[in-house]
């Protein structure tokens, strides 16, 4: 898998990134393959044959009472009851993991729990997985807060992402391109003080057409969320329908009631960029606590408790019913990004490929220098930067990666990846953050990645050509960062 060889480093910094500020598909036949199931297990009934949930009679939950088989359901995408394995069995097939060690499992369930354990998060952690691509998602679970719950600072996210990690991106205080990612997190919040912690439920909101760069907010029916009482919580996402129409939209119930809607988005600009991420996060900061005038934020206990997460195609509703065959145990979900090429085109050639071992091979700006990463030569270049040109080109589809090993030799600021486009005269630019002096950093992205301007907000490289590269960052003249292993793969 393309991301996989991404180090442990680079998902530190991502989700420190997103956390810093306060942050908050084609049209088509969304059936896909249950959650779990075996690429020919399952397969998918007529659309005729599906029985249709309707909100009012209680969605796909009233289907399948006390939950029993929803996994099997095609027009399911995940589920985790966290009946099954531990943290870290749990954390493996999610995907992405954080702060491990603050999650645990407990027999405190709700009512209407067919299980006997719900997924405990104490202070900050999350789980983040994928799904196949879909133009409009649902999301169930149901969740608690401590009786002496605080102000949250950020909750649980849908999200558009046409280069998905299997970590959570950064973006905050940043636009999204329409071609590139849109997301909304179901949120409580305190507006302001005006309610107790944690708050009301509201939507907090990225995309394209946004009015501020740090997102926008959705309040719904102001109800007052009671810490101690377990809620049932589902958030819908949908995408416009085509890139001309403001069709889209997003919508949230609490216990079955509808709590808000809020059409007329036009979330992205290209039918390649689907809805294909869900965020069960969990993050707090002491800022909620300043900005809503907490008076006692010392005495507040900030726990959560989460169960029965179904994300599907279709409105889910509450659990309903009991199961035939007593307490149940989903066949949990797995993240798409485990299955190579599911969820995005995988490379399968090498179209360019430089270990530096025979020379410079065509890389200028810098010198041959040893300590490379596996102990051999690597290429030295001062903060002008090292560049390559026409010694390789391929046209720039989903599947085109760069792909190579930095290691500074003294501290430096960003480094930032230039490659001229001739379609658009202009450079598209990518950037590594988060490099460490004496470290190797293995770096790959996708080259659609790449965008013009100095905040990477322009077009992208897609459909253009790759035949160059540059690779310049800010420092001292005399400070040298190493370059090894550099591959283009197509």
């Amino acid at each position: 898998m393309v991301f996989s060889r991404i180090m442990t480093a680079a998902f530190v910094v991502a989700i420190a990134w997103i956390m810093i500020a306060h942050e908050p598909g084609h049209a088509g036949d969304d059936r896909v393959k249950p959650a779990g199931s075996a690429e020919d297990d399952l397969p998918l009934p007529p659309q005729a044959s599906l029985p249709a949930p309707r909100p009012d009679k209680g969605g796909l939950a009233s289907l399948y009472p006390g939950d029993e088989d929803i996994e099997r359901d095609p027009r399911v995408l995940f589920v985790d009851d966290f009946e099954t394995g531990n943290v870290e069995e749990t954390g493996a097939r999610w995907g992405s993991i954080h702060l491990k060690e603050n999650l645990g499992f407990v027999d405190d369930v709700h009512a209407n729990s067919p299980g006997n354990r719900s997924l405990h998060i104490a202070d900050n952690g999350h789980l983040f997985t994928h799904t196949v691509g879909v133009d409009t998602m649902y999301a169930r679970f149901y969740v608690k807060f401590h009786e002496k719950t605080g102000y949250i600072h950020h909750f649980v996210h849908l999200v558009a992402d046409r280069t998905p990690a299997p970590w959570p991106k950064g973006g905050a205080g940043e636009t999204p391109p329409g071609d590139a990612k849109f997301s909304t997190g179901i949120e409580p919040t305190g507006r302001w003080g005006k309610y107790p912690p944690p708050g009301v439920w509201n939507f907090y909101t990225y995309w394209h057409e946004m009015q501020t760069k740090w997102g926008s907010v959705y309040d719904g029916k102001q109800e007052p969320i009671v810490p101690g009482r377990w809620y049932c919580v589902e958030a819908m996402l949908k995408a416009n329908s085509s890139l001309e129409k403001a069709d889209g939209e997003q919508a949230f119930w609490v216990d079955g009631e509808l709590y808000g809607r809020f059409p007329g988005f036009r979330w992205r600009t290209t039918d390649k960029l689907r809805i294909n991420s869900f965020w069960l996060l969990y993050y707090n900061t002491d800022q909620p606590a300043r900005h809503n005038k907490d008076p006692r934020p010392e005495s507040r206990v900030m726990e959560v408790w989460f169960d029965d997460v179904v994300v599907a195609t279709e409105y889910i509703g509450p659990v309903h019913g009991r199961p035939k065959h007593g307490k149940k145990r989903a066949t949990p979900g797995r993240s798409a990004l485990m299955t190579p090429g599911l969820l995005i085109a995988q490379p399968d050639r090498t179209v360019f490929s430089q270990d530096f071992e025979q020379g410079p091979g065509g890389f200028l700006g810098g010198e041959l220098a040893d300590g490379g990463a596996d102990g051999s030569k690597a290429y030295a270049f001062p903060p002008t930067g090292t560049w390559l040109w026409d010694t390789y080109s391929v046209p720039v589809t989903d599947a085109t990666t760069v792909r190579f090993k930095l290691k500074p030799l003294q501290p430096v600021k960003d480094v930032t990846v230039l490659i001229w486009s001739k379609k658009l005269q202009d450079n598209c630019r990518y950037r590594i953050a988060g490099l460490q002096p004496g470290k190797w950093r293995d770096v790959e992205f996708r080259a659609m990645e790449a965008r013009v301007g100095w905040g990477m907000k322009g077009p992208s490289l897609e459909g253009d050509v790759l035949n160059n590269v540059k690779i310049v960052y800010e420092g001292d003249a005399e400070n040298r960062v190493l370059l090894d292993d550099v591959e283009i793969l197509d």
